[in-house]
């Protein structure tokens, strides 16, 4: 009998160590399942914001480079009419193309004026006057000689034969600074209106090449400028990017055999790329300049950079999935031999901290990235920020482009935990998709009411603000559905309250507008910055939160986020967080 008894027992344990295996191994198939759908869902995501900040980027170092060479074609463009005047003159010619390189702010190389052969008869066959910094000082040189006959140069016989030709080719300045330059040309014409010279103004590529250093999405990506045939005109650093790096990148956009992808609609075009100098795989991502020169502009994006959190949250998840099934194996084995209840019990808490860790990272996943186009590189320059009191929280911000307008809002969910931050994930959603087709604050209000009015037996309810910022005008529509006024130029907007959203379905909202100046900025912010609470249980108060952002007003949206989040840490000290705090700063900085 003992025996049967003890047979009744192996096999009981024997079948829940199977059934335990089996349960391990369907739950380490599907978590791993889940955990690639995320992976490919989230790889697409962050794909497609590449690509758009790509875009930007590119767009941004076309125009700095564009303003900093039309800004010298300009003053080069100044002196030909008083140059032309005074052709009689050498000497005059002489002091000009001096003066143009020191008014340059060593940004040209050098300048030079290149006449016909002989047409100063006393000065020889060859009249190259050549002005050039030699160390702290600007020196004229006269370089027109056998040796170096400019009447034999690209600059020079394009020019004076009426050819369209601007910016030359990338070349070695020998003479000059010993450097690569490119060649702006201009014709100087007499009196009858034929070509007697021609002004040509250096530019180093280095230079370029330290125009756009400081425009980059990544530490070490970078930017490349290549012309129209494929020369490379700018490369950074060999320790960035070797010449033969370079040319190899310039090699591939001109070869039909590269495979390439269109990105952003067709505006810029893209192919993989390995980067034999950091032995990593890149993508490359070209466009051609609108303006002239229509240079193209590359930038170079290594994938361990783009993409190297979101293999590290995948290689932490796997990691993380591994132990968990360990744990859970032995849960399934301490189950067979001690009981059900306390298999179920640590199933169950493990479970639930999964999900408030999941829940987390889709609430986060849910705020807007950190584009170069809402970071000072447009009209508008945003920070936001959201501190969650707990694992999951109720407040939500959203900003986005669309039509040249920027909408935003900041909301604030009543209650805590899962409830609040369902309805926050909600709000957050259908805000970005009713106004990506509406631009009327008010009924985009209206249309979020109503969903949140429907099935809300907990009769939660959210306060929002809501607004729609036309960038080329500066009119500022907005919404509020019972949220903090938000300050503007350090004073509090003059917002109608409204009844908060989820309360009655239907409630009409009044759209409210006023005109943004530039410079101005507007600073939205949740209850959980003026109900911070101290050692003393005192709070921050809305009087101390409208003289700091006040007296922030004109700094940066970064630094006026960084600055409100360290004082409200620094007043609360040890306090436990009460309250979710929530942050957006706009500032208004129209280009035109």
């Amino acid at each position: 009998m003992q025996e049967e008894q003890q047979d009744v027992r192996r096999q009981f344990t024997k079948n829940g160590r199977r059934t335990g295996l089996a349960f391990v191994i369907l739950a380490a198939v599907l978590l791993e399942a889940i955990a690639a759908l995320q992976y490919y869902y989230t790889r697409n995501v962050l794909e497609s914001n590449l690509e758009k900040q790509v875009l930007i980027m590119l767009r941004s170092s076309a125009m700095r480079l564009d303003g900093n060479l039309n800004a010298i074609v300009g003053q080069a463009t100044n002196q030909i009419w008083h140059a032309q005047q005074r052709l009689d003159n050498p000497e005059y010619m002489a002091r000009m193309v001096g003066d143009l390189v020191k008014h340059g702010n060593l940004k040209l190389q050098g300048a030079a004026v290149a006449f016909r052969e002989n047409y100063y008869p006393d000065k020889g066959r060859w009249f190259e006057p050549y002005g050039h910094w030699q160390g702290d000082s600007v020196v004229v040189d006269q370089i027109g000689s056998a040796s170096h006959d400019y009447l034999q140069m690209e600059f020079y016989k394009q020019a004076i034969n009426g050819d369209t030709l601007k910016w030359s080719l990338p070349y070695m300045d020998e003479i000059g600074g010993a450097s690569e330059v490119v060649t702006y040309s201009l014709p100087l014409r007499d009196a009858s209106g034929e070509t007697v010279a021609v002004l040509g103004i250096d530019v180093t590529t280095g230079w370029i090449s330290n125009t756009l250093t400081g425009i980059r999405l990544h530490p070490s990506s970078y930017t490349l400028v290549l012309t129209e045939e494929g020369v490379v005109v700018s490369a950074p650093a060999d320790s960035i990017c070797s010449k033969a790096q370079a040319k190899k990148i310039a090699a591939m956009i001109n070869d039909p055999a590269v495979e390439k992808e269109e990105e952003s609609g067709g505006h810029v075009h893209s192919f993989k790329f390995y980067d034999e100098q950091n032995g990593q795989p890149a993508h490359v991502y070209f466009a051609r300049k609108k303006h002239q020169p229509k240079w193209m502009m590359v930038t170079v994006v290594h994938d361990n950079e783009a993409y190297g959190a979101l293999e590290t949250m995948q290689r932490n998840i796997f990691w993380a999935t591994l132990v968990g099934l360990l744990v859970l194996g032995l849960i399934i084995t301490l189950f067979a031999r001690n009981g059900r209840k306390l298999q179920e019990s640590l199933m169950q808490q493990q479970r639930t901290e999964r999900e408030l860790q999941i829940a987390n990272g889709i609430q986060q996943a849910l705020l807007p990235l950190d584009e170069p186009s809402l970071r000072g590189v447009g009209e508008v320059e945003v920070e936001g920020r959201l501190i969650p009191a707990r694992e999951v929280g109720g407040d939500l911000y959203n900003v986005f482009m669309r039509d040249d307008k920027l909408f935003f809002c900041i909301g604030d969910v009543s209650g805590k935990g899962v409830p609040a931050a369902l309805i926050m994930a909600v709000i957050q959603t259908l805000f970005h998709n009713v106004a990506s087709q509406e631009s009327n604050p008010a009924r985009i209000m209206e249309r979020l009411n109503v969903t949140a009015c429907r099935n809300n037996p907990t009769e939660i309810f959210v306060t929002l603000f809501i607004g729609v910022l036309d960038i080329k005008t500066g009119q500022l529509s907005y919404c509020n559905a019972g949220h903090e006024r938000p300050l503007l130029a350090g004073k509090p907007l003059d917002a109608m309250p409204n009844m908060a959203i989820g309360v009655l379905d239907d409630f009409e909202y009044e759209m409210q507008q006023t005109t943004i100046e530039a410079g101005d900025t507007i600073c939205l912010y949740t209850d959980g910055l003026t109900e911070a609470l101290n050692a003393q249980h005192k709070l921050f108060g809305r009087q101390r939160a409208m003289q700091l952002i006040a007296r922030l007003n004109n700094m940066p949206p970064k630094t006026m986020v960084d600055t409100i989040v360290s004082e409200v840490k620094q007043y609360a000290g040890h306090t436990e967080q009460s309250d979710d705090l929530t942050l957006l700063a706009i500032s208004y900085r129209p280009t035109h």
